[in-house]
Formats: structure tokens, sequence, C-alpha cells
């Protein structure tokens, strides 16, 4: 079943959304945690809303937090009332559990993802700077997301009704989006998601956009009348990667001039024009989100005109599109590859040409004004 926005609320998989409600709700219910009445979860009033999602026990785990024991256990309760009443509105099914992390940068790393690898998980520190993961884990075969968050940050909720109160639950319900969203892909494509390896370095850096790009929207579209507004910090990122994508790539290409490692040149220049389709797409789902149009912002008018992403970017917002009107329904990943075929294009652009199928990618990257080293 698809998704359909439906003045205010949203339904899906018999999960109607309603973020006015659940703001009210979570006041209430957070101003009574603080009073330690977690049993306000029981009341006969939660039992007449919809069934919570999530599962029926899932662990909370407050950690490097300097505040005193009863504060810290508060904090784990009440973000686990945040997460119980959000898995009424969002699909939780697959939640593996919730960290709570004054040291986040440490917690991440040390996260147990149920399998081996290299790859250490750490904050986004670019364009944006990152204060919550949902990274995928394995457990006994399984794909769960776990949810960690920095504790400063999830604090807020100690806050009711302050800024910080809305910001903290805006980005714990753009975390519970991205269970759903997790969940929905391993559904249709099992066995997908953390064991199957791309067959070539083509493929693993294009299925990183594609997915980025595509799970960014879906959370922010989910996940955008929740809480704060986030329009003005999405917008603005977008507006500076705008500036500063083609100006880094190209200076990624006359690193290259001198190291002369096609693989890395390509990677890099790959990974920089994804990091702009993925704030697109972070700009683009929350706007949708809110029913308001791209056209209608100014700032963003601004910036895109004359720029060269502008044709590019009514390419992304109608594909993402296309694939949130059959969320849950996909038949064939091919759905996602028109993502990867905008990428693509502007790699080619921006100068780094490839080629080749199977495990082998032929590298090209032609001698352009833009891209000689500097004397």
């Amino acid at each position: 079943m698809g998704r359909n926005r439906l003045s205010g609320s949203v339904e899906h998989s018999g999960i109607e959304r309603d973020p006015q409600y659940l703001r009210g709700r979570l006041t209430l219910i957070c101003t009574k945690a603080l009073e330690s009445v977690y049993s306000s979860l029981m009341s006969d009033e939660t039992a007449e809303q919809a069934p919570s999602t999530a599962p029926e026990s899932f662990s909370i785990q407050v950690r490097g937090w300097g505040e005193d024991e009863d504060t810290a256990r508060r904090l784990g309760e009440i973000v686990g009332v945040c997460v119980r009443e959000l898995s009424r509105q969002i699909d939780l099914s697959g939640l593996d559990g919730v960290t709570v992390a004054g040291d986040f940068t440490e917690a991440l790393a040390e996260l147990d993802r149920g399998y081996e690898t290299n790859y250490v998980l750490t904050p986004s520190n670019d364009a944006a700077i990152g204060v919550a993961m949902t990274p995928s884990v394995l457990r006994e075969g399984q794909l769960k997301n776990h949810i960690v968050l920095n504790a400063y940050l999830a604090a807020g909720l100690l806050e009711s009704g302050s800024e910080l109160f809305r910001l903290a639950l805006h980005t714990i319900a753009h975390e519970c989006a991205h269970v759903e969203i997790t969940a929905a892909y391993e559904r249709c494509f099992p066995n997908v998601l953390l064991r199957t390896r791309r067959n070539n370095l083509h493929q693993i850096c294009r299925w990183d956009v594609i997915l980025a790009c595509w799970d960014e929207y879906a959370a922010t579209r989910i996940c955008a009348q929740y809480g704060e507004d986030p329009t003005e910090g999405y917008e603005q990122t977008f507006v500076t990667m705008l500036e500063s994508a083609r100006g880094n790539a190209n200076d990624i290409i006359r690193a290259y001039r001198l190291h002369g490692d096609h693989g890395q040149v390509f990677t890099e220049v790959y990974a920089e024009y994804g990091r702009l389709m993925k704030y697109t797409s972070y700009h683009l789902g929350n706007l949708d989100g809110q029913d308001v149009s791209i056209a209608d912002r100014a700032v963003s008018q601004a910036a895109l005109a004359g720029h060269w992403f502008a044709p590019y970017l009514p390419r992304l917002h109608d594909a993402l599109r296309d694939l949130y009107g059959r969320f849950g329904d996909w038949n064939s990943e091919e759905l996602f590859d028109v993502i990867g075929d905008i990428a693509d294009d502007i790699v080619r652009e921006g100068g780094v040409l490839f080629s080749g199928a199977g495990d082998g990618v032929l590298i090209d990257v032609p001698y352009t004004a833009d891209t000689m080293p500097c004397d």
C-alpha cells in the first residue's frame, strides 16, 4: 500500500499519522514521566489509541551522560515513552533498541552491529553535524535498526513545551522513520541490506547514493510535521551544498592529478556529488511532508537560478516522489536505479568519465581548465 497525504495525517499499513495529536499527548506523557508516572503507557486513554508497533520490550541504554543517575533514568523512561507513542503512527516492528549517549561518537563506534566490518560509524561532520543515527544491525540473522541519540539532544524531552523539546521530538521521529523505511525495503528485497555486496566500485558508490537519497527523503517526509519545523535548516544546508559541491569535486580532481589513483578520485568525486543529492533529498522530503512547493521557497529559487544543478533537481524530485508513492510495494530494485542514473550523469558532467560492467570499471579524467593543479 502506498502512502497518501491526508490533510494533516498520513495512513499507511493501518497506521494513521496525526502529529498534532501526538505533540499534545507527548507533552502530557513526558510531564507525567518527569513525575515518575511511567504507568501512563498502560492508561485507558493509551489503550484506546492505535496499537504500538514497537517490540513488546526493547532495550534503552543511557550512557556517558554527566547528569545524576536519577535524571539519567528519567531521561531513559521519557525516551522510551516517546518511541512507544511514535510507534502508534510509525512502524517500529524492526526496532532493535535505543542508545542515548553523552559520548555519542564512542557509542556509535562501539555499537554491536551483529556482523564483522572494518567500517567505523561516525557522526556526520560536513554540511551538517550529526546528533542521531539509526544503523542497521543483524540480530540472529534478522535485519533490525538501532537508534543512537546524542543525550544532550534527547535531554530536550525533559523540558516539556520548549524549543529543545520540539527539536528532540522531531529528531526522534526522524530516526524512527528510518526504522520503518529499512523494514519496508527488507520486506521487498530480503537479505540484500548488509548481506549482499555490489559487484564493482561503481555499483558500490552508486547504491550508497541511491539509498542515502531515498532514506533521507522518505524519513524527512514522514516526520515533517512532528516537533520542530526544520525547513530553514534544511534549506540552508541545501544552499551550502549547491555553493560548494562543484568546487570541492574539482579540488578532488586536482589532487588526483598529483596522486594518480583512479579508484580514489572516482570514489571521492562520486561521494561529493552524492552528498549534494542527499541533502537535496532531505530538503525535498521535508517540503513534501508539509505540502510546500520548492517553487515557493525564495531562498532555494535564488540559489538554483542559473545553477548547473537546476536541471537535475526535478529529475531527482520526480524519482523520489514515485518511490514514495509505491512505498513498500516495490517489485524490483531497478525502480531505484533512476536515482543512480542521475548521480552518474552528474559525475560525468563533473569531469569523471567511466564505463564497464561486472568486476571492472574503466575510469578517465580528462584535463579541463577547472581541474588543473594550481601553481
